[in-house]
């Protein structure tokens, strides 16, 4: 019982890093913003107020990922 718990928890860790490198290598996703306008802001917070997601208004408005509908 103890064997199975200590291989279940070392998979378990192995794919919670694996998934962590995975997420670190995106470069248009996680890339550093060097500055964010007021034209920016102010679309993040429109998209905000029409119910989007912070998430989904960041990607837009200020990394220029926007999903198509």
């Amino acid at each position: 019982m103890k064997r199975k718990l200590i291989t279940t928890s070392v998979f378990l860790f192995g794919l919670v890093l694996g998934g962590a490198s995975a997420s670190a290598s995106s470069p248009s996703k996680d890339a550093p913003v060097p500055s964010i306008t007021p034209e920016m802001a102010a679309c993040v917070y429109a998209c905000e107020s029409n119910g989007q997601s912070h998430e989904v208004c960041w990607a837009c408005c200020v990394r220029n990922i926007c999903a198509v509908d």
